[in-house]
């Protein structure tokens, strides 16, 4: 992948949202590249974990939660690795001006019912454009148990309302909250576990999407 700017973005606190940009960022870093992850949260959840023992792995970890984040990501994105941005759980302009000028948004979705209903303001805004300009986005099934109904349902939902969903889920594992006690993700306590290989599929099919993307462009 090059340096490509990632957005993970909704206006749903609760889904899931720092835990997906820590765990991409270090499976991308874990392969030889240089991510980044810039924490908008005021909140600060990604910068509370990388500083407990485990350190992300070594992942840079840049905190910014004011309105020019976005300045911060396009500078990493000098690199040679992804960027990858962790919005509030709410609207704010940080998360306005960061999806204005993001390669790929990525929309954590816990499969839940009152989770989905405040989720669609999120996704009516990418629908919409932002600025006039609609970035590419999908969206990501979080903490599901697989093959349940309501993630089934969910799924049919969202891609029945012409929202794009990724085949891959983040199903839920009590390894993720382990691992995050020690500043960790699963990639980095047991990389070829059942947590890391979700992981790295779902990092494996937004590199493919980007990668049509950008050939499609050329």
């Amino acid at each position: 992948m090059t340096s490509s700017i990632i957005t993970v973005a909704t206006m749903k606190g609760g889904s899931g949202k720092s835990t997906l940009a820590s765990c991409l960022a270090v499976h991308w870093h874990l392969g030889g590249r240089r991510a980044t992850i810039i924490d908008t949260d005021p909140q600060r959840s990604i910068v509370r974990l990388a500083a407990r023992e485990r350190a992300l792995g070594g992942v840079t970890v840049v905190e910014d939660a004011t309105e020019e984040a976005w300045k911060a990501a396009k500078r990493h994105a000098n690199g040679f690795g992804p960027v990858i941005i962790d919005t509030p759980g709410f609207r704010s302009q940080s998360t306005l001006a960061c999806l204005f000028m993001t390669d790929f948004v990525l929309v954590p979705v816990k499969p839940s019912p009152f989770d989905v209903d405040r989720m669609v303001d999120t996704l009516n805004l990418l629908t919409n454009g932002v600025s006039g300009r609609r970035p590419l986005f999908r969206c990501v099934l979080t903490q599901t148990t697989r093959d349940s109904v309501i993630a089934k349902h969910v799924r049919a939902e969202l891609t029945e309302a012409g929202f794009p969903v990724l085949k891959s889920e983040m199903t839920n594992r009590v390894i993720y909250a382990e691992a995050a006690l020690w500043g960790a993700t699963p990639s980095l306590i047991e990389r070829t576990g059942a947590a890391a290989r979700d992981i790295a599929a779902i990092a494996d099919e937004v590199e493919d999407i980007l990668n049509v993307s950008r050939a499609v462009v050329a």
